[in-house]
């Protein structure tokens, strides 16, 4: 039996709401550039971007996690119902795509492949499968499109069972996943990370060719990570956006039955014609019609009706792991040369194993000292450091990193 919905489970809803409080619209506005004009703007003020305000299936992700009925009934911000039915999945690539219209942006995916064998690898529960598998894909969600080199990891650190959560995703879309607590469990995945007032999201970017990483940090809201993850963007990248997260567990089976996601965002410019057009879009997602395109495209081409959206790119979701046996040599090195000398005096092999994929790596004594008589490894026990790229560089070659709203969503 398959539990919960095959379709998008968790998901926020970008709302034109006018100002109710001073705290709701100073943290939920829109940016200053890419607010309408004095004459499209309320008497009360502008109207506000809140895509981390509400969210539009809260209720159907508790439903999932405490693995009740496929078929509930959401309450939305604006009182009116959405009932979203269980439907068989179909067998989808793992593919992600990008459409553009007008000033809206949107990204959908399908990555159950990846997102089975990540959580395969670690032995996850089903709630924390459901909890990586979301934050896997909005790590991949918000890497798509980024310059060549780029890495973008995700930290979701709370005081619930799970521990800490941790995603990195590339521009190429290699993608991986770690948690602290597989086998934790929980009724939510909110109560499986736990929003105590020193939880936390990080955003982490870095560039081979950038000075410093750009890292973005803000209050976990709800636990709900598609809400999260939009509450971050609108904060720290001042981008107004819209994400929805599923995955669906198959009891029978014991692993990941379906994993899609989607990132609607709103570019400089954006009018508010465009929000409503999104908006009507995001409510009637459970009600699409039959398509015979591909999932991703079908999410796409249901959230640009009315935008004259067209495709513009497609990436293949992949996971890649980093360890090998150099940058365990590497490590090895940064232990400092007395450490290094004794180790080699032992005539032991040494052995670690990578928390992202669980694979064993093991180094003999001859291989040890083989790295060490290398320029690189002498360099890296005199440094303590992994030699990165950037040493290689001179500094006016290297590039500062974004400042916060500069991320290119288009």
């Amino acid at each position: 039996m398959a539990l919960a919905v095959p379709g998008i489970l968790q998901c926020t809803k970008i709302s034109c709401l006018r100002h109710r409080s001073a705290p709701q619209s100073t943290l939920l506005s829109s940016s200053p550039q890419s607010r309408p004009s004095p004459a499209t703007a309320s008497s009360q003020g502008y109207s506000a971007i809140a895509g981390a305000a509400l969210a539009l299936a809260g209720a159907l992700c508790r439903a999932q996690a405490r693995h009740r009925s496929s078929t509930c009934s959401v309450q939305t911000g604006r009182a009116s119902k959405v009932e979203l039915h269980a439907a068989a999945s179909s067998v989808e690539p793992d593919r992600l795509v990008r459409y553009l219209g007008g000033n809206v942006s949107v990204r959908a995916m399908c990555a159950t492949d990846m997102v089975r064998d990540i959580c395969s690898m670690h032995n996850c529960s089903p709630v924390t499968s459901m909890a990586l598998g979301r934050a896997v894909m909005a790590a991949a969600l918000l890497a798509n499109g980024r310059d060549e080199g780029e890495t973008l990891q995700l930290r979701i650190q709370g005081d619930g069972p799970i521990g800490s959560v941790i995603t990195e995703a590339s521009a190429a879309l290699t993608c991986r996943g770690m948690v602290g607590n597989p086998a934790a469990d929980a009724a939510t995945v909110p109560e499986l990370i736990g929003t105590g007032k020193n939880s936390t999201l990080r955003v982490t970017r870095t560039h081979p060719y950038w000075k410093r990483p750009y890292t973005g940090t803000t209050i976990l809201k709800c636990g709900e990570i598609a809400e999260d993850v939009v509450h971050y963007l609108a904060m720290s990248e001042q981008t107004p956006a819209s994400m929805g997260l599923s995955v669906e567990w198959d009891e029978d089976a014991a692993c990941v039955k379906h994993a899609e996601g989607w990132l609607v965002t709103l570019l400089p410019g954006w009018e508010e014609g465009e929000i409503g057009a999104v908006e009507t879009n995001i409510k009637t997602f459970a009600r699409m019609e039959p398509s015979v395109a591909s999932r991703p495209d079908a999410i796409c081409q249901h959230m640009m009706r009315e935008l004259r959206g067209t495709f513009q790119a497609e990436q293949k979701p992949t996971f890649r792991c980093k360890c090998s046996k150099s940058r365990l040599a590497s490590a090895v090195m940064m232990l400092g040369k007395q450490e290094v000398l004794g180790i080699l005096e032992k005539k032991e092999p040494v052995e670690a194993k990578c928390e992202w994929c669980g694979t064993t790596r093991s180094l003999t004594p001859g291989e040890i000292e083989e790295h060490l008589q290398s320029d690189e490894g002498q360099q890296q026990m005199e440094t303590r450091s992994a030699s990165p790229r950037q040493m290689k560089l001179k500094e006016d070659e290297l590039k500062p990193a974004p400042e916060k709203g500069e991320a290119d969503w288009s």
